[in-house]
């Protein structure tokens, strides 16, 4: 699940999400459990393997589509979308990777 990145309110409360830079916490992206633990519950036992990109994501809230929409509605900001090229094409790669690695046993 990509995380939200709403500050000062939500998307109906005029949250906003227009950072220019990406946010400081840290150089390495470093994940030993999931970040989503309810998702990782709900898959737990079914064979499927949950992508978790919530850790890769967290720090790129820049990365949104924000007011910069050509839907764009005064006061809104999209946070929950992302732009492309980029954070995306990330996932995809991550995904192409695990979907062309033999399966462990």
């Amino acid at each position: 699940m990509s995380p939200r990145h709403f500050f000062n309110g939500d998307w109906n409360t005029g949250g906003t999400c227009d950072n220019t830079t990406p946010l400081s916490g840290g150089k390495e992206v470093v994940q030993d459990k999931s970040s989503d633990p309810v998702t990782a519950s709900a898959v737990t036992g079914t064979g499927v393997k949950l992508l978790d990109i919530t850790a890769l994501s967290q720090l790129r809230d820049e990365a949104h589509i924000s007011r910069y929409s050509i839907r764009a509605t005064p006061g809104m900001q999209d946070c929950l979308h992302w732009c492309l090229p980029g954070l995306p094409d990330t996932w995809n790669e991550i995904l192409f990777a695990q979907i062309s690695s033999p399966t462990k046993s």
